[in-house]
């Protein structure tokens, strides 16, 4: 493939919002937008697709806008994936290899080794990170490759998620015509485009806050070494504020938007918030503004503690950093930065995406995150065990395994070795 020639579409699928980005490399300059297309995201829940035909349209929508403003056909994305279902799995292992340098073709052996031990059929590995190496029981080694010994081990991190909402999420993309190149955790695009080389370096998380799901990756040591997510999101707070001012739920979303703040103000219980009735005969009624805040304040201070239990029962508390990073269209609500420090006790920010060229002004705030950094990690180079889509069969990972009579054993490792 011709890198100076070659252009990579990238897929944001939200609750809120679809996003199609279409990059090309620029030579010794980086990664430039040329085509961007947007559509409202309808058919999905917690990140999972409930309504085929609703998704696809969204899809569709974003697509055709971002091919006619590059004027390229897309045949296929890099995708984000954010369910609830996300989690990770950290495993260890150790193999005796043949000769005393250790080549290319030992780290391989290791790799599937580790993606044989894993694989379940429930489940998806959609990212297989190596964190560190050893050689003879010496660890921290970044690579391996000829250095000598007799041993070699590899500490893994897997992200896993379930194989149903993946395969609905993989048939609407392909009932759009669009083939799947590579998936990208949304935690991980969304510290990938908004992230320091010393944020990612010396440890952080990132809490990108979605309209149906709120996930979280924390980075240490210049790569992903954990994530979670939770089936809340903005969405949630939209309704809680329905319920609680008894309103519809689009007047909910106008009032978030408009009078809405995660913290209380001293004048709070002054101004009143014009609620419209539920029903048509009804009259317009108020609510003290302090009474939204504090509708607004519980669901996101409940969701802050509920993440900042979870990453301390992981053991992963001291060793995420001091800081945190909001992401997601959730951080942009009054407040919100201020109760995360409140919560979690550390430094908080909210990412702003960087290091495309050409984005416009409307596409710089932390809703944007995710897509930016799906196109940024699709010209990166990786040294993750897997590549392309995800194994939705449970089977392609088991059957370098268990695979084959013990001729053709002896035939691959001859293929291995010599």
């Amino acid at each position: 493939m011709n890198k100076k020639a070659e252009t990579i579409a990238v897929l944001d699928i939200g609750s809120s919002k679809v996003v199609c980005l279409i990059g090309q490399r620029e030579p010794n300059f980086g990664v430039r937008l040329i085509g961007a297309g947007f559509g409202v995201s309808a058919g999905l829940r917690n990140g999972a697709v409930i309504d085929m035909e609703a998704a696809e349209t969204g899809i569709r929508i974003a697509v055709e806008k971002a091919e006619r403003a590059a004027g390229v056909t897309v045949q296929s994305v890099c995708v984000n994936v954010a369910l609830r279902s996300l989690r990770s799995q950290h495993m260890n292992v150790q193999t005796a290899f043949a000769s005393g340098e250790v080549a290319d073709r030992d780290l391989k052996r290791v790799l599937n080794s580790s993606l044989a031990e894993l694989a379940q059929p429930e489940d998806a590995i959609l990212h297989a990170i190596p964190l560190n190496w050893s050689v003879d029981d010496e660890a921290g080694i970044r690579d391996p490759r000829g250095m000598f010994g007799q041993r070699l081990g590899v500490d893994m991190h897997f992200i896993l998620a379930g194989v149903g909402p993946l395969r609905n999420l993989a048939h609407c993309i392909e009932r759009c015509h669009l083939d799947i190149s590579s998936v990208t955790v949304s935690p991980y695009a969304a510290g990938i485009g908004v992230l320091t080389d010393d944020e990612r370096d010396l440890g952080v998380t990132v809490i990108d806050m979605g309209g149906g799901i709120t996930t979280a990756a924390v980075f240490r040591d210049n790569t992903m070494v954990h994530v979670d997510a939770l089936s809340v999101g903005g969405k949630n707070v939209t309704n809680d504020i329905a319920r609680g001012l008894t309103t519809p739920a689009e007047a909910a979303e106008r009032i978030k938007t408009i009078y809405g703040s995660a913290l209380h103000g001293s004048d709070d219980s002054d101004v009143m918030v014009p609620c419209p009735p539920m029903g048509a005969q009804e009259e317009l009624h108020h609510h003290p503004r302090d009474l939204l805040t504090s509708i607004i304040r519980s669901r996101i201070e409940e969701t802050f503690e509920l993440l900042r239990d979870r990453i301390a029962e992981s053991g992963l508390e001291t060793y995420s950093g001091r800081r945190i990073v909001l992401t997601g269209g959730g951080c942009q609500l009054n407040g919100v930065r201020e109760l995360a420090e409140y919560v979690f006790n550390k430094r908080v920010r909210i990412g702003r995406p960087h290091g495309i060229l050409g984005m416009r002004e409307t596409m710089s705030g932390p809703d944007f995150a995710v897509a930016t950094g799906l196109l940024k990690h699709a010209f990166m180079e990786s040294d993750e065990a897997i590549s392309g889509p995800p194994d939705l069969s449970g089977q392609r990972y088991r059957q370098r395994r268990y695979s084959g009579n013990t001729l053709g054993r002896s035939l691959q490792w001859l293929k291995e070795n010599f």
